[in-house]
């Protein structure tokens, strides 16, 4: 094999360049990385150059291994991935493979040295996929195996593959057991590939004998395969099991003759990041990488019975032997060791027997039986490695944990966690960093999301190693099972059960009762581990909740008249509830709390609720809203005070702003991640000689002591008008059952009909803004935005070029304007009198507004129904269409609250018209 090798190489150093190959993208770099099973495999043989990348940077891992793409294997090698690219071909090996052919001349190769053979018919079919045992043979004659000695033709030559293949160890790790009579993938073609680099090479003795006479010609190879020895100084560069301290086996591998460079250390010393048995692979002098090897045994699953050691019996381990020597790895805590170190996971030390090796089919009673079998769990990875040497001993134990866990934080820099539930076990983690492999993974996430952690000790803090988005499901809760002990061990939602995970959090299981599922009024959230397993469950059982009401509305079932209450919740997710016949006054805008009930034709009761307790070192309080703060609070303000005690916010605060719309209901909120700057009189208000004190804002306060929300009961200067639309006209109406419908031309946010003209049951007057809310049954609620000082308002607003500031085109004067000489703007109009089908009789000034106040368009979203493209004031400044003494009509929508500057912030322009002549308005 040495002579024809060199004859080859001596052939490619004389032929020209040419390139093959599908690209040249790194195993770091590959784009669909994490779709890779066989880590090891693909990032040696790509380090190697034997299988690369495409040239979109994805290596696809599950695409299927051609008959040409393995002959450039092959030929990679044997003679390495340059020199494969290199070879040229005079001749074509099968008439479908062409000079032209991309792998013409490695096809060409491997015919010549035997390792292929085409059809019958005289082809090849590059293009056409590959069984692994196909593959296999290919890889077994790079090897030295003579397939005319070894009958890889004819009929049963699979089976002789397999065979031969099992014993040279080319089906070693694979995830499961090799299927060689399939297509082969290619990131399963790496595996065998790795398997044949670290394999050992024969050849044979014995001399060849040819036979030939009349109508006679026979020739028989040697057939005593050996061995090929090694004693050169590459022997141990491939380190195999039970050698020298070495690692010198004497043995030729394949890698040790082809790719001498590379080495694969395997000491009893070399451990991945969990602790795990691994190889470490280098090449060049440059690692490659550290990779887990293949467990002997892998569960993901708790065992079943009683005792330890029916357990272990259920788990097909009972009958191995374990010592002193065994580790025991828990997300790379050694819990075996008598080192204690600090942080360490949930779970007992195991201290094994002495030197005498015991196995492990004791009584149920020996305490580190118990101990060794509290550590496997559903949902835990359990991997079991068997010392090479003595085929029966356990040489160590990994233990995974995964953890839900929720996202407390995320900057550009950084990203913290923290339990899933502030109740619950924790594994307390180090922040993320953006230097972290982790934070790719986290920086898309927000505060509140949930995440599945997976992390390991590193330098005496436990570290995120990698995350992982939960499966949910969201259904009915109709019942849980419970083990002997009767602790919840399952649960069934939306029809379909799931058994616990191990890691949960405890707390939102353990209290589920009939009764608890049977106050469950909404569906449940589940979340999954990567097993399936249940790991977190969200609303069940709920017995109280909080919400800020928003409007009210009665319906008859059963011949009474039931109240619903609608608001939001304290994230400000819209809610409602049922209060059955409750015929209490409620106060639009304040928060309530409600408890389940199945009293009064209801599902919820409001109950009175006093201030939340504050909680000590070790004990929790009980969630709650204060009323309320008496002072401003700024944006980097941490804390707030109601004038008696100061609340600290949470890490997930939010500040809510309501907008009453001049009405007694809240018709829209504007929620604030974190805390918003508020102004003294939007929270607190004292009491006069003529008017009684007014408190604006309520807290709700977490079992923490700490601020979640902020509720205040005005509308921010820094909102902008939520869920407005400009109503252009009816196009039409139609009557269903004695109730009037109109189908309307709306624009929002400047985009005309974004879901279609929408249907509603209100008759609103065309060329009005008005807010909505979307109905169950698809049709909408219309409310006509009025003037008011402190809200969501709307006016017509009538202007020429200059009332356009010229410094910045963004600013409209304002009527009084601070700056002396500058033109005054008639142009703020109650929206109460827009019916009127004119301009300018009901113009004036806006109430309350001050002096220097200014309307700032900038960054409002214009509609121009002129059709001409007028999208800010610069358009209609710059534009030729009108000359410096045409009157603008506008419709505009804005917060009517100044900010600091003094300036009224427009949300919405509607362009009605320009000219000498006033629009239509109804």
């Amino acid at each position: 094999m040495k002579k024809f090798l060199s004859l080859v190489l001596a052939l490619v150093m004389t032929m020209s360049l040419v390139t093959i190959g599908a690209g040249a993208t790194e195993y770091k770099d590959l784009t669909d990385k994490k779709e890779i099973q066989y880590e090891e495999a693909v990032a040696v043989l790509n380090k190697l150059g034997i299988i690369t990348g495409y040239e979109d940077g994805s290596f696809k891992p599950t695409g299927a291994l051609t008959r040409g793409a393995a002959a450039k294997i092959i030929v990679s090698l044997m003679i390495g991935s340059d020199a494969a690219s290199s070879l040229t071909v005079a001749a074509a090996p099968y008439k479908d493979v062409p000079v032209t052919n991309t792998f013409a001349a490695v096809i060409s190769y491997c015919k010549t040295a035997g390792y292929i053979n085409g059809y019958s018919d005289g082809t090849f079919r590059p293009t056409a996929a590959l069984t692994g045992y196909a593959f296999a043979k290919m890889l077994l004659g790079a090897l030295g195996y003579k397939g005319t000695v070894e009958g890889f033709s004819g009929s049963g030559w699979t089976m002789k593959v397999a065979s031969v293949g099992n014993t040279a160890g080319l089906y070693n790790d694979f995830n499961t057991p090799f299927q060689g009579n399939a297509g082969i993938t290619r990131e399963q073609a790496c595996q065998l590939a790795l398997n044949t680099l670290k394999a050992t090479e024969v050849e044979y003795k014995g001399d060849k004998v040819n036979v030939t006479g009349t109508g006679i010609n026979v020739s028989i190879d040697g057939s005593d395969r050996k061995n090929v020895e090694n004693t050169s100084k590459t022997d141990g560069n491939i380190q195999k099991t039970n050698v020298n301290a070495s690692g010198k086996d004497g043995l030729m591998q394949f890698a040790e003759e082809h790719f001498t460079d590379l080495k694969q250390v395997a000491g009893t010393s070399i451990t991945d990041d969990f602790g795990r048995p691994s190889n470490k692979w280098s090449y060049k002098n440059v690692t490659v990488g550290t990779y887990a090897k293949t467990a002997d045994f892998s569960f993901t699953a708790n065992g079943s019975g009683d005792s330890s050691l029916d357990k272990l019996k259920s788990l097909g381990i009972d009958g191995y032997k374990i010592d002193k020597n065994t580790a025991v790895m828990l997300n790379n805590y050694n819990m075996a060791s008598s080192v204690t170190n600090t942080p360490k996971p949930t779970g007992a030390i195991v201290v094994f027997p002495g030197t005498t090796e015991s196995a492990l089919k004791l009584s149920s009673s020996t305490t580190w039986m118990d101990n060794l079998t509290s550590f496997f769990g559903n949902g835990v990875k359990v991997e079991v490695y068997m010392d090479d040497a003595t085929a029966d001993l356990i040489k160590s134990i990994v233990i995974i944990r995964t953890e839900m866990m929720e996202v407390n934080s995320v900057s550009s820099k950084n990203v913290s966690l923290k339990a899933a539930d502030d109740t619950a076990p924790h594994q307390a983690v180090a922040t993320v960093k953006d230097t972290d492999d982790a934070f790719a993974s986290l920086k898309g996430l927000k505060a509140e999301d949930y995440t599945l952690v997976t992390y390991r000790l590193d330098g005496g803090n436990f570290v995120v190693d990698s995350v992982a988005a939960p499966q949910t499901v969201t259904g009915a809760l109709t019942a849980v099972s419970r083990n002997d002990k009767s602790e919840v061990n399952g649960v069934t939602v939306g029809g379909t059960a799931y058994k616990l995970a191990k890691v949960k959090d405890f707390n939102t299981f353990k209290d589920l009762t009939a009764a608890s599922i049977s106050a469950s009024k909404k569906d449940v959230t589940l979340y999954l581990d990567a097993y399936g397993y249940a790991t977190y469950i969200k609303d069940a059982g709920s017995t109280s909740n909080y919400m800020i009401i928003g409007d009210s509305y009665q319906t008859l079932v059963n011949g009474k008249l039931v109240k619903t209450l609608t608001g939001w919740d304290m994230k400000g997710v819209e809610t409602s509830i049922n209060i059955g016949t409750d015929t209490n006054s409620y106060t639009f805008g304040s928060v309530i709390k409600y408890t389940n009930t199945s009293k009064n034709n209801a599902d919820y009761e409001v109950s009175t609720v006093a201030n939340p307790v504050k909680p000590t070192n070790t004990v929790k309080g009980e969630k709650g809203f204060v009323n309320a703060a008496i002072a401003p609070v700024n944006s980097y303000d941490n804390h707030i005070s109601d004038g008696t005690n100061t609340y600290y916010f949470a890490s997930n605060v939010k500040t809510i702003f309501l907008d009453f719309n001049g009405g007694t209901t809240v018709d829209s909120i504007y929620v604030k991640d974190g805390v918003a700057n508020i102004a003294a009189d939007e929270i607190y208000k004292a009491a006069t000689a003529t008017t009684p004190e007014i408190k604006n804002a309520q807290l709700y306060v977490n079992s923490d002591g700490a601020v979640e929300a902020i509720v205040v009961k005005t509308t921010s200067s820094d909102a902008i008008s939520n869920n407005t639309m400009f109503v252009e006209y009816a196009a039409s109406s139609t009557s269903d059952n004695g109730t009037k419908k109109y189908t309307y031309n709306v624009w929002v946010d400047g985009v005309e009909n974004p879901d279609g003209q929408i249907v509603s049951t209100d008759n609103i007057d065309g060329k009005t803004f008005v807010t909505y809310t979307k109905n169950a049954d698809g049709t909408y609620k219309l409310s006509a935005v009025t003037a008011t000082n402190t809200s969501t308002s709307s006016f017509r607003l009538t202007l020429t070029k200059e009332n356009i500031r010229t410094d910045n085109k963004n600013l409209v004067y304002s009527i009084k304007s601070a700056t002396t000489g500058a033109p005054a703007v008639k142009a703020f109009a109650n929206l109460s009198t827009i019916k009127a089908n004119s301009w300018g009789a009901n113009d004036g000034v806006l109430a309350g507004t001050p002096a220097a106040t200014e309307l700032n368009l900038g960054t409002a979203k214009w509609a121009d129904l002129t059709d001409n493209g007028f999208t800010s004031l610069k358009d209609l400044y710059n534009s030729n269409l009108l000359s410096d003494t045409d009157v603008i009509y506008l419709t505009i929508v804005l917060n009517n609250k100044t900010n600091a500057e003094n300036v009224l912030k427009v949300a919405q322009v509607v362009v009605n018209g320009f000219g000498t002549k006033a629009p239509s308005i109804g």
